[in-house]
């Protein structure tokens, strides 16, 4: 038998652990596992269970997130925003949650910001089935995931939430008339023009679950404390959009990005349609490396627009997106 290479054996050791977890999680719960189970488990020693992932909060939201990004259940026919709602909630019952998950209000900026992105991706599926009230569709879809996330944590407390009720209640949502809080950010840096060649990397489009695709359009590096830009970009242009995420701590925030994210779009391809952006978990920094970013940070802001294989323009700093997104020509894109 030939051996394998240190990179293979990483990523079999690696699936190993992810396993293990899985079944450690599911008979114990979170708060009850231990790294030494799991290591026992997966027939490895606890350091190896160390260099693969940084803790034990990382390693749940790792071993779920693949599961939960691919909902749960027959896909909905919905064909109203209300429809789309309560398909939405029973989806997010659906997802598994072995025992009570850990406080991730404890990552404090970091998560809240990746709630109110995940209300920019709801906001754009349901505004994709009644067109021309994105803004109000996000805030409904901020209400509906404050209610939707107060019932996951309610887990450890059996038999008080009432999901059909609740779903009924994100129904009841969509027909709100609230006002409309966002403005466009009152200073945006200069958009400074670009003639140069580049090279998409392979990176992947988690809306799509496919190799994303670069044409012509804005890409946005946005560090998790700046994803409240995501709203500014998608509210100035319906062009493309492709929104990577990037972190200066990858190795314990890239888990909670990728949970918190793909556990929403897992929902959302219950009830199509998809929100028309390309979500990129950039964890490594390749595609921002790739367009010229060269610092990243957990407030960075960064934004070029490209025209096939040539950065046209950039921009860098609060407002960048919405800079470069205003300048985009615009051009309808379907996302599936």
């Amino acid at each position: 038998m030939s051996r394998l290479s240190r990179a293979e054996l990483q990523l079999r050791n690696r699936a190993k652990v992810l396993a293990a977890a899985r079944a450690e999680f599911a008979e114990h719960g979170y708060r009850d596992a231990t790294i030494d189970r799991i290591a026992d488990r997966a027939d490895l020693t606890r350091g190896a269970v160390y260099s693969n992932f940084a803790g034990k909060r990382a390693l749940y939201l790792t071993a779920l997130a693949d599961q939960n990004r691919t909902g749960r259940g027959a896909r909905r026919a919905v064909s109203t925003p209300a429809e789309g709602l309560a398909a939405f909630a029973s989806s997010w019952f659906d997802r598994e949650h072995p025992g009570a998950e850990p406080d991730l209000a404890d990552f404090g900026a970091p998560y809240a910001s990746l709630l109110g992105f995940n209300a920019v991706l709801l906001g754009l599926a349901l505004d994709a089935l009644s067109p021309g009230e994105l803004g109000r569709r996000i805030q409904v879809s901020r209400l509906a995931l404050t209610l939707l996330t107060g019932a996951t944590q309610l887990a450890s407390a059996p038999g008080f939430v009432q999901p059909l009720a609740v779903a009924r209640a994100c129904a009841g949502l969509a027909d709100l008339d609230l006002d409309d809080p966002w403005t466009r950010p009152p200073t945006m840096p200069p958009v400074r023009p670009a003639h140069e060649s580049w090279s998409p990397p392979s990176v992947t489009d988690e809306v799509l679950r496919r190799t994303a695709e670069f044409g012509t359009g804005v890409v946005v590096i946005l560090g998790l404390n700046r994803l409240a830009a995501a709203e500014d970009v998608v509210r100035s242009t319906d062009g493309a959009v492709t929104i990577a995420l990037v972190s200066s701590d990858p190795s314990e925030l890239g888990p909670l990005a990728r949970y918190t994210t793909d556990s929403l779009l897992g929902c959302l391809r219950q009830v199509a349609p998809l929100p028309r952006v390309q979500v990129v978990h950039d964890e490594d920094g390749v595609l921002a490396s790739a367009l010229g970013c060269e610092v990243i940070g957990d407030d960075l802001e960064y934004a070029v627009a490209i025209t096939g294989d040539r950065i046209v323009a950039r921009a860098e700093g609060f407002g960048a997106g919405a800079a470069i997104a205003s300048v985009q020509p615009a051009r309808t894109v379907a996302a599936g």
